[in-house]
């Protein structure tokens, strides 16, 4: 599991959460945000993004974050404008062969979002964003 240890732009590419908060076997890389599977086998993931809405819109802007295996998307979260604050999460089960790689990527930021909340957000919370995987076989 790893999370923002600050606010974080939103700009498209991979996204990268660099505070490794659990990280059995190591197949997280906080630095480049790739998950590289150790053996081969069935793996859930899940993402949470939490962000405050942008404060103008218009109507058509939003931010999506791709679920990617092996540089192809498998699932996404869409992310449109309402409310004050937004909170989504997305799930996936990815069959992986020993070596497959899995990340976050940012495909559009939608231009009033202004950050994806870190643990400074809230001082003393939780993480309102993270990323975490596990083998289930």
């Amino acid at each position: 599991m790893a999370a923002p240890a600050s606010n974080i732009k939103p700009v498209v590419g991979t996204l990268v959460f660099g505070n490794v908060l659990i990280n059995k076997g190591g197949a997280y890389n906080g630095k480049t945000g790739m998950f590289t599977a150790p053996v081969s086998g069935t793996y859930f993931f899940m993402v949470t993004i939490g962000l405050p809405a942008p404060s103008t819109s218009n109507g058509r802007d939003y931010l999506r974050i791709h679920i990617m295996k092996n540089s192809k998307m498998s699932s996404y979260l869409f992310i449109g404008p309402e409310g004050l604050w937004i909170k989504r999460s997305e799930n996936t089960l990815l069959e992986l062969s020993k070596g497959d790689r899995v990340n976050l990527f940012i495909k559009t930021t939608g231009s009033g979002f202004p950050y994806i909340a870190g643990k400074d957000h809230y001082p003393g919370s939780t993480y309102h964003s993270h990323f975490s995987g596990y083998l289930i076989n």
